[in-house]
């Protein structure tokens, strides 16, 4: 009961409300007591009227006109008059006078009766307003509440805050049965739609929470489809080295081809598997080891490079740039990853070039960001496949297809949106390929 919400949020609100129900009645209470209660004033004009006749008639007619008056009134009323006989002749001090103001307890006056007597006449005021006072119960003493305001604060009260507590509560109850499940591994609980009637915080709260879900099943969906991929690609120059190993054996005067085919087939698993680390390593939210860098001069670079590689096919690499972008082209981030992001772009686009082709090269600035923008003249990409283009282990066919593993393309991805950057690709006519790369430049960082 100490940890449960529902029980904290019940008996609070039913504290509360026994508290307000408390205060209001105070409240009343205190102004009530302010004024003179309806049942003295009902009394005090009975005893007014009947007071005054009494009098008048004892002066006039003596005790037995009294008697013959007060016969006829009701026996409550008959019970609150009593006269008493006075043997002291009265003064001309008191006669008359009344001793006892009319809101006391008790009125009293002398009055020297009609057959020449002095009397004492006496009137119970108290017990003429007992009769008209309400009935108290004395059985609940609790606050001093009547019993409707204890019904309705206690009973009431009780019903008010379980249903408000169980309304508060029964969204939390979701949540943590959706939690449970996806705890469990079922990615497919989804809150929204039972909890968006609510149409408040808790209802986001559940978006959110689809939302997250969502976006863990693409996760785990996408590493299940990468482990497969790699299981696959692995067990290809796997399959290789055994088979050179086996040749080996069978023939020992072939000893030489077989090394040299196992040396090739573990050059493969090597760089298979450093790229892999890589796309592992890009994978992480953030960058790490985070710098500031010329991305002008990475860019140089990487072409000088790939450029004495483009010497065999013929092919020509071009960097262009407008002068004042070539002096101011810092940007935050990892100046190596972004290195093998860009290189894995550029060689990408000299595998599907043919000799005497071109590929551009193109650095520019669009608002706050800096575009990369790698162009070549090969035969493009299916209009269907470009959306696929960049995830792990997807090559498109060509000439010089079996050279990669599918792996630089995801890799650049990776890297570019760490970075807080976009990387779109297009056809471009009339034949080729254009990838550009969004970066935020360092100067737009630092305003933000």
């Amino acid at each position: 009961m100490r940890r449960s919400l529902f029980w904290k949020i019940l008996i609070g609100f039913w504290i509360t409300f026994i508290v307000i129900t408390q205060a209001v009645w105070l409240v009343f209470y205190y102004y009530a007591s302010q004024k003179e209660p309806f049942e003295n004033r009902i009394a005090n004009r009975i005893v007014s009227l009947q007071f005054t006749a009494a009098v008048s008639v004892l002066e006039a007619e003596g005790i037995d006109g009294l008697n013959r008056m007060t016969d006829g009134w009701p026996v409550n009323d008959q019970r609150h008059i009593a006269v008493i006989y006075l043997k002291i002749p009265l003064t001309e001090r008191t006669e008359r006078t009344s001793l006892i103001p009319l809101t006391d307890d008790v009125k009293v006056e002398h009055v020297r009766g009609g057959d020449g007597k002095n009397y004492l006449l006496k009137y119970d005021v108290e017990a003429l307003r007992k009769e008209y006072r309400p009935k108290r119960s004395s059985r609940i003493p609790f606050f001093n509440l009547p019993n409707p305001l204890l019904i309705l604060g206690g009973i009431g009260g009780f019903l008010f805050s379980a249903i408000l507590a169980w309304h508060l509560t029964k969204p939390m109850r979701q949540l943590r049965s959706g939690f449970d499940r996806v705890a469990q591994g079922d990615l497919e609980v989804r809150l929204y739609p039972i909890m968006s009637q609510r149409r408040d915080e808790l209802s986001d709260m559940a978006r959110d929470f689809d939302s997250m879900v969502e976006r863990l099943k693409l996760l785990v969906g996408a590493r299940e489809a990468l482990l497969h991929d790699v299981s696959h690609e692995l067990r290809t120059p796997l399959a290789r080295l055994q088979l050179a190993i086996g040749l080996a054996r069978q023939n020992p005067q072939n000893v030489e081809n077989s090394l040299q085919r196992i040396e090739h087939e573990s050059v493969r698993l090597d760089k298979m598997i450093g790229e892999l680390l890589t796309l592992s390593r890009t994978d992480a939210t953030g960058i790490s080891d985070e710098e500031y860098f010329d991305l002008y001069g990475l860019l140089e670079a990487v072409v000088s490079d790939v450029n004495y590689e483009a010497q065999i096919p013929g092919v020509k690499i071009i960097l262009q740039a407008e002068s004042d972008i070539q002096e101011d082209a810092t940007v935050k981030g990892n100046s190596e990853l972004m290195r093998r992001a860009v290189e894995n772009i550029v060689r990408n686009a000299l595998r599907f070039s043919s000799k005497g082709q071109t590929i551009w090269v193109e650095l520019t600035k669009a608002e706050n960001d800096l575009v990369i923008q790698v162009r070549d003249q090969g035969p493009g990409v299916d209009e269907d496949k470009l959306s696929s283009i960049f995830d792990p282990f997807v090559r498109v066919k060509s000439a010089s297809a079996g050279k990669g593993y599918g792996l630089g393309l995801a890799i650049a991805r990776k890297v570019v949106k760490a970075h807080g950057g976009g990387i779109e690709a297009k056809n471009i006519s009339p034949h080729g390929l254009e990838i550009s790369i969004h970066l935020p430049s360092w100067q737009s960082s630092a305003v933000i």
